[in-house]
């Protein structure tokens, strides 16, 4: 996968993770299991994105 995709992929899912970030804090923070869900999903997209942008290992590559 060449960098400049997987750059816009890693922005994709940045902003997927804002998103759910927002959704989960926007009429305040209370604990409940639905706020809980959408941070854990809001912290995979974060990975995501930081697996896309680093490529570690070069596990991006298919080869």
């Amino acid at each position: 996968m060449d960098e400049t995709k997987r750059r816009r992929l890693s922005l994709i899912w940045m902003a997927f993770a804002l998103a759910m970030g927002y959704y989960a804090l926007a009429d305040g923070f209370d604990a409940a299991t639905g706020e809980l869900l959408s941070l854990l999903v809001a912290l995979f997209g974060v990975g995501l994105a930081a697996l896309y942008y680093f490529n570690p290992g070069d596990v991006l590559s298919f080869n």
